[in-house]
């Protein structure tokens, strides 16, 4: 293989410079439609060009919930945005948090939930989420998905009234199957304004297929689609599966982002979401230590099993891990700052953001993830 040098790579250079003059209607009524047929049918896909003439991207409105007092927003389904914001009600309707439930980390240098009463609510809250999720996340134009019911104060009240105090419950059953391969990329500019920004190819580097023609590479979120018939998000021809992406931000004033942020990591990205919130909120920490929290969460130990497993950092206080698995949670500790504990990046709009009197930014990424901050 030939040393890599600057210069062309007239391959994949040949449509940006397309899209750039004709615009990308145009373009993607050409060559990329037939070669990507081409290619996929030569690798064994039933694709036709026609299939790639067909696609349309939508314009939507985000998602919102109100967090004690902080609207939460993202993007709808088929994103599980909602997932976290789910989720977030149901911890909410459980009451607030215990006094002094942030403290210290086990390793001394940032703060760490104390409390196992809260982990166990959030985890629990996690699972009838999830379970949701798996019963009504798909296309939107496929199937009618109760938005405003999975929303509803009044649901999340009734959610919240089945969490044990005390006890793990048994996992609802899962058809999807766990894994990650995402970006995350959040941007603040000199006025404030502020862009939340997530792309996928899924299962680490999609489908493995490179068109050498054009330099795409294909994703494979396919993969999340169940071969259940009369589910939800069975596969059907022209349907969009349900993905786990989630982009987001944070408002306490109802047009001034406080908080943009996104979190990456397939079935933990709600879970890791909603734990940044919580920490934000409920702990009032700065985004910086938010990110850099012990984490948790809860996923299927196998391809399409139940999400059953709790991984969590050991760097929660004394003793917290253990009156987990004594509830009946199967808690698995992992490596601090495992990377398979899902990443998050994110960045807060310190006194209202920079366009205000003394207004500056923070910026952190996951000490999971590859990630900078940058400033120009």
């Amino acid at each position: 293989m030939a040393a890599r040098r600057a210069g062309p790579i007239p391959g994949p250079g040949r449509d940006p410079r397309a899209t750039r003059d004709r615009g990308l209607r145009r373009v993607l009524r050409r060559r990329p439609r037939r070669t990507a047929g081409r290619f996929l049918a030569a690798a064994g896909g039933h694709h036709a060009p026609t299939d790639f003439g067909e696609h349309t991207s939508t314009w939507t409105e985000p998602l919102s919930t109100s967090y004690r007092g902080v609207r939460v927003t993202s993007h709808p389904p088929n994103s599980s945005g909602i997932v976290a914001l789910e989720l977030l009600n149901i911890l909410e309707a459980g009451g607030p948090p215990p006094e002094g439930v942030f403290t210290t980390d086990a390793d001394g240098h940032g703060r760490a939930v104390a409390d196992s009463r809260w982990i166990h609510r959030a985890i629990e809250a996690a699972k009838l989420a999830m379970a949701d999720r798996d019963a009504h996340l798909t296309d939107p134009d496929h199937h009618d998905i109760p938005v405003a019911r999975l929303l509803d104060r009044g649901y999340a009240a009734e959610l919240a009234a089945r969490i044990d105090p005390n006890r793990a419950s048994s996992p609802e059953s899962a058809t999807n199957p766990p894994g990650g391969g995402t970006i995350y990329l959040a941007v603040v500019d000199a006025t404030g304004s502020a862009v939340s920004l997530i792309e996928s190819n899924y299962l680490g580097f999609g489908s493995g297929l490179v068109d050498p023609g054009t330099g795409i590479h294909y994703q494979n979120r396919g993969s999340y689609f169940s071969l259940e018939p009369g589910h939800a998000n069975v596969l059907a021809p022209r349907k969009r599966t349900l993905h786990t992406l989630l982009p987001g931000m944070l408002f306490r004033e109802p047009d001034r982002p406080w908080v943009v942020a996104g979190s990456m990591g397939g079935d933990a990205q709600p879970q890791v979401h909603a734990q940044l919130v919580s920490d934000l909120v409920d702990g009032r920490l700065d985004v910086r230590t938010a990110v850099a929290a012990p984490r948790w969460y809860v996923e299927p130990e196998r391809h399409f099993a139940p999400p059953a497993v709790v991984r969590a950092e050991p760097r929660f206080g004394p003793g917290v891990l253990e009156a987990l698995a004594a509830m009946g949670h199967d808690v698995r500790v992992m490596a601090s700052f495992d990377s398979g504990l899902g990443h998050e990046h994110a960045i807060e709009l310190i006194e209202g953001g920079p366009s205000a009197p003394d207004g500056s930014l923070a910026a952190t990424t996951d000490p999971r993830s590859a990630g900078l901050p940058a400033v120009w």
